[in-house]
């Protein structure tokens, strides 16, 4: 498992008590979210979005995005309507691109 993140370390802690199922990634993946949530560092004031992602080899990753500012009003409601969710990540869990698909 990979330790080293840019992931503050209380949040992390919290993330993994929901999900202890996952690991964070130690190579760059792809693969569909099974779950996700939203969490605020009161320290910092980031906002960080966690997501648990299935890869292809079968795995459960932890993997994040820290939210800026001017997407705090319209991501996460397409995030949280959206049934289905695709995501690539880097090698420390971070979300590089995402693809939300919507019913017909």
């Amino acid at each position: 498992m990979n330790t080293v993140t840019s992931i503050p370390q209380n949040l992390l802690a919290k993330a993994r008590r929901l999900n202890p199922y996952t690991t964070v990634p130690n190579k760059p993946g792809e693969g569909t979210v099974i779950s996700s949530y939203f969490m605020r560092d009161v320290s910092l004031g980031d906002l960080f979005y966690f997501a648990t992602a299935k890869s292809h080899d079968d795995k459960l990753y932890l993997i994040y995005h820290v939210v800026d500012k001017p997407l705090i009003d319209s991501i996460p409601n397409i995030i949280l309507q959206s049934p289905f969710l695709f995501m690539t990540w880097d090698k420390t869990g971070k979300i590089l691109e995402w693809a939300a698909g919507q019913p017909k």
